[in-house]
């Protein structure tokens, strides 16, 4: 036999991480992205207009490297949202477990409950009249 007791989940702990999350990513990540968006979509670009191939490289690379930056953080906004997501529906989750345990457990104890009562009546009475023995 396992000596597994099971786990517990702190729901509040994991509510407010989703909570932490969520918030990070609209005061600071999403809002930080778009202003970075902003700033270099904006801008002239360097090099472009050189008769210079070793500038026109960096700024090919530059470029290519910025698209890059700006591809990863977007990635990083989008999967932080996911991560939120899942955290609240971790949440909804063992929530709904815990509630569809609880009915259960009402449940079989009413059960259990009508069982006593009629074993209890099945001694006090006499089984072909149904009278008090």
């Amino acid at each position: 036999m396992s000596d597994h007791q099971g786990f517990t989940v702190d729901l509040e702990a994991v509510r407010s991480f989703g909570a932490g999350l969520h918030a990070d990513l609209t005061a600071h990540l999403s809002p930080e992205h778009d202003q970075i968006l902003r700033t270099f979509v904006d801008t002239p670009s360097f090099g472009t207009r050189t008769a210079s191939p070793d500038v026109q490289a960096a700024a090919t690379l530059y470029h290519r490297k910025l698209i890059e930056l700006l591809d990863l953080m977007d990635a990083f906004v989008h999967n932080g949202a996911v991560f939120v997501q899942a955290a609240e529906e971790v949440v909804a989750a063992y929530a709904q477990a815990d509630m569809l345990s609880g009915d259960q457990f009402k449940t079989r104890l009413a059960v259990a409950s009508t069982k006593v009562d009629n074993a209890i009546w099945a001694a006090q009475h006499d089984p072909k009249t149904g009278r008090s023995a």
